[in-house]
């Protein structure tokens, strides 16, 4: 089997995602809403935080187009891995495909706030940005 970038990827990511399986969440004990939020709210809440850290790194890409993503519930309540895509421009209606995989936590019940949501880990296009 040929490691392609992405499987490389997924396999990085997935990695760090195992070894931070040891974190509690700080409600995770907790059953305070049987609500759960939806697939497209932790893809969204993703791709939300991949996009805030692209513009900052990237001053000057500011076309994003995200692709399908994927899930990964880790064994923690409230903790996923997301891996997926997107095209950037750079420069020119120049698009470039890039890869990414985040791990998130909900740090709180109601998932619904932004702020109950916290990035973990970062990967863009096989280089670690964030590794708590």
């Amino acid at each position: 089997m040929t490691l392609t970038p992405m499987r490389l990827l997924l396999i990085t990511f997935l990695g760090l995602a195992w070894l931070a399986g040891a974190h509690n969440s700080a409600w995770s004990d907790e059953k305070t809403s049987s609500a759960k939020p939806t697939d497209s709210m932790i893809i969204g809440m993703a791709q939300q935080f991949v996009l805030e850290h692209y513009q900052r790194q990237l001053a000057n890409h500011f076309d994003i187009a995200f692709d399908i993503a994927n899930i990964h519930p880790q064994p923690d309540a409230g903790y996923w891995a997301v891996v997926g895509g997107f095209m950037a421009d750079a420069g020119g209606k120049n698009y470039k495909p890039h890869a990414f995989g985040i791990a998130i936590r909900l740090i709180c019940p109601d998932h619904e706030k932004v702020t109950c949501w916290q990035m973990e880990k970062l990967v863009i296009d096989q280089t670690i940005i964030l590794n708590n």
